[in-house]
């Protein structure tokens, strides 16, 4: 049986008088739980922004398309102008 010094000083040092073991497990589990949380965060917020950025790119080229055959017709419009 430990004498209460010893309790104490294995009180004092946490889990270095415990076996390597269960240092690891403890260590590991919560390095897993950080990563866990770490990647459902990055994949809620790509999962917000990817498909708003992919809305946004087709709105951009939908506006570039129409804004090009505005033009056209504008021009268009402009040499029947000249030309009558």
């Amino acid at each position: 049986m430990k004498k209460r010094i010893e309790i104490q000083q294995d009180l004092k040092r946490g889990f270095g008088s415990a076996p390597t073991g269960i240092k690891n497990l403890v260590k590991w589990s919560l390095v897993g739980f950080v990563v866990y949380v770490a990647v459902r965060f990055v994949c809620a917020f790509l999962g917000g922004v990817l498909p708003m950025s992919a809305v946004l790119a087709v709105v951009v080229f939908l506006i570039r398309a129409v804004w090009r055959i505005l033009c056209v017709f504008a021009l268009f419009i402009l040499v029947l102008c000249v030309i009558l």
